[in-house]
């Protein structure tokens, strides 16, 4: 596999809202990004207690960043702070000091997070070079620590910011709290005095590290356009989230009894920022529609209705109800009757969460890609541990979206026409169609009967000076030898995408296939593990790839807005990509070679649900696997029956059968077929003997007599967890009764 990308970079206080925020920036810039935890683990972070200095100095031999982020909050707010001041310096200014000097050592360039709070607030908003004033301990921390910083590290980039907020369930901010408590009926109290910049967290990030990338030092203010107090941001949260306005009290901060002095004509100018990134920030409204889209994705779902009037929410719960009524009608389950009931290969299971899903989508009329596709990629990122997710209209156009991706000119070293592309030729059309359009050359290999994997111990012998990458398809759902196919991408330096549209949920060595590759693909076609309908994803392991696969997904622009956002990077206007006017419109830049290949947000709802489903489908896969392997052992002499290698566990699409020299394959299958049970061929079988393939430019090593053999004599029946113990036995008695009749 390739390298990771050149730029590493460490972010301190990674648990945290803007930590979160950085590191999911960081990675859509193509930046390898390692954040740290304290007291909250999660999936991919490096603990660390930033108050030992010599976990520090470990923590940066380790990683050795090119980058590093402190972003780190103490708990409990301004009033904990102005009781706990030794607490709070160990923190914001013992901690930093030995960061810092770690830092140094190392020689990382330092970007650490400061506070409109070093202010008096008697006359704001306050330029970078204002002479700071703070009135409370927390303030006088985050003074103390920026000097600490500018002492040790002089070209260090310090950032002021104010009044951040997310959409952040694990964070306290304000966003937060004004959900809890307005959610819960209960008025809140917000001063109409003090005075700031709502500043989105993602907003924070991406304009952090835009500045880090274009090593910009000293101090910079960077916030959101409007200045306001801190009641009429309460509103306009409450409105982002459908809640009672009414519910915010204005209130004079005297009458708060807040324990620490805060400065009340506060905020922050942004005249430097906005020179330096030619762009104006984004005020609350542009904001304010990227939160609402996490709110939404969060918690808009059939079970938590939340909409603009009491009426309007009682007649959605009622149409749901009735989608569920119906479903019980008309989608219940039919008695199986031998013989005239379709024993199927493959199709959709579902039930009455994907019809109500799919209605709230609908009445909600989010007809692109909306919160319900937020919601999804999401779980798949948390699923498979990614860096990125990105979801599709098919396991086609994920396929394509891979190739086109590696062979981004944004990459050092992309994958171009005439380079040599390792693939077995047992395989499915649209994993190599895209290879083939890309002008790449695909090396065929054979496979092994049996897994009717490529085989792992020829693909040494097919590299050559001319191989950059390889496409391995987990065929049926069974998992290739991801040993063998890492170790020679590793040691040649070779991309490696894995198609595992078959394969969701399955595993080698403990390990999710999927995540073996710089990138993998899945299909959501209804005859998969899971069905959106039509639909795919594109799993992103490598972070440096993540930003590409959005691209060439969204048309190839350079931007990561949203549909319908517009602004979120804070530099629509000020960019300057080739040789382009500086400052041509970001939403029509194109850096990459890319389609729309979105799906619809109603898609996704459907998958929501779906996923909730994934463990009991592949659990029931393997089920019915096993109950036709041991049903059909007594056969081996007429049938080959699957093998799996002992390190893998797989999540079977299918159950591969191929017969015995001197057995005819179509005789059993059109036994079965008559039966009315569905059979289906190993796809493509040996696709250079396809007629839209036989003329391609290719090159296959040695010899495919293994792939000639399965295009001849193999087939597969279904496991899928529609069928159930009458299905499978009723398929077991119709081989027994054609291996006694032949």
């Amino acid at each position: 596999m390739r390298p990771a990308g050149p730029l590493k970079a460490l972010v301190i206080g990674g648990s945290g809202m803007l930590g979160k925020a950085l590191t999911s920036a960081l990675r859509q810039a193509g930046i390898d990004a390692s954040p740290t935890y304290n007291s909250r683990p999660f999936p991919g972070g490096v603990a660390l207690n930033i108050t030992d200095a010599d976990a520090v100095r470990s923590c940066f031999e380790d990683i050795s960043p090119d980058l590093l982020f402190i972003a780190v909050m103490p708990s409990g707010g301004a009033d904990y702070c102005e009781t706990h001041t030794d607490e709070l310096n160990a923190l914001n200014v013992e901690a930093t000091r030995s960061i810092a000097e770690s830092a140094a050592s190392a020689g990382t360039r330092v970007v650490y997070y400061s506070s409109d709070y070093v202010f008096d607030g008697t006359s704001g908003p306050y330029k970078e070079d204002d002479e700071p004033s703070p009135i409370n301990a927390y303030g006088r921390s985050k003074l103390d620590a920026e000097t600490v910083i500018q002492s040790i590290c002089p070209d260090a980039l310090i950032i002021r910011t104010t009044a951040v907020f997310a959409w952040d369930r694990t964070s306290p901010n304000f966003a937060m709290q004004v959900w809890d408590r307005l959610q819960s009926g209960e008025p809140m109290k917000v001063p109409d005095d003090q005075i700031g910049n709502p500043t989105l967290a993602s907003y924070l990030a991406e304009a952090s590290v835009r500045l880090a990338q274009q090593s910009e030092t000293g101090i910079f203010n960077v916030v959101g356009k409007d200045l306001m107090p801190r009641s009429d941001l309460g509103r306009a949260l409450a409105r982002a989230m459908a809640l009672d306005t009414a519910l915010i009290e204005p209130v004079h901060t005297s009458e708060l009894g807040q324990l620490a002095p805060r400065p009340l004509n506060a905020g922050l100018t942004t005249d430097k920022l906005e020179a330096v990134l030619g762009t104006e920030p984004p005020g609350l409204s542009d904001s304010l529609k990227q939160f609402r889209r996490n709110w939404r994705a969060a918690t808009h779902t059939p079970q938590t209705v939340a909409s603009v009037s009491p009426e309007a929410s009682k007649l959605k719960a009622e149409i749901l109800d009735k989608v569920s009524e119906y479903y019980r009608l008309v989608h219940g389950p039919e008695e199986f009757v031998p013989f005239e009931s379709r024993v199927q290969y493959a199709g959709r299971v579902f039930a009455e969460e994907e019809m109500r899903n799919l209605t709230d989508s609908s009445l909600d009329f989010w007809l692109t890609l909306g919160p319900y596709g937020d919601l999804f990629e999401s779980r798949m990122r948390r699923y498979f541990r990614s860096a990125s997710f990105s979801l599709v209209n098919s396991g086609s156009s994920a396929n394509l979206t891979a190739v086109l991706a590696l062979m981004s000119p944004q990459l050092e070293r992309p994958l171009v026409a005439g380079d040599e592309v390792i693939t077995p030729a047992v395989t499915f059309p649209t994993t190599l169609a895209p290879l083939v359009h890309g002008g790449l050359i695909p090396v065929f290999v054979d496979c092994e009967i049996g897994t009717y994997n490529i085989d792992p111990n020829q693909i040494e012998a097919a590299v050559t000076d001319k191989t950059r990458a390889i496409v391995v398809p987990h065929t049926l759902g069974n998992p290739c030898d991801m040993d063998i196919i890492t170790d020679v991408a590793k040691r040649h330096d070779l991309y490696l995408m894995e198609d595992s549209c078959d394969a969701l949920g399955g595993r080698f060595n403990d390990q999710l296939v999927g995540t073996f590759g710089d990138l993998a693909t899945l299909s959501f076609y209804p005859a998969h593990h899971i069905t959106l309908g039509e639909g795919g994803g594109v799993i992103v392991n490598d972070p440096k790839l993540a930003r590409i696969v959005t691209s060439v997904r969204d048309w190839g622009r350079d931007c990561w807005c949203a549909s319908g956002e517009s602004n979120t990077c804070g530099q629509r206007f000020g960019w300057q990509l080739g040789d382009m006017p500086r400052g041509y419109d970001h939403k029509y830049t194109y850096s990459n070679l890319g389609y729309n290949f979105k799906p619809t947000d109603m898609q996704a709802a459907v998958g929501v649900a779906q996923m909730d489903r994934l463990d009991d489908f592949v659990s029931r896969r393997k089920s019915n696997f096993s109950r036709l392997y041991e049903g059909l052992q007594e056969y081996q002499d007429r049938i080959i029956l699957p093998v799996a290698d002992d390190r893998a566990d797989p999540s079977w699409f299918g159950f591969p059968i191929t017969v015995q020299e001197g057995q005819s394959r179509n005789e059993l299958v059109q036994t079965l077929e008559k039966a009315n049970i569905e059979t289906r061929n190993v796809f493509a079988g040996n696709i250079t003997l396809q007629p839209g393939y036989a003329d391609i430019e290719k090159r296959v090593h040695g010899e495919l007599v293994n792939t000639d053999r399965v295009m001849r004599d193999t087939f597969f029946v279904g496991v899928y967890p529609g069928l159930g113990e009458p299905q499978i036995d009723f398929m077991l008695e119709r081989f027994a009764e054609f291996f006694r009749s032949h």
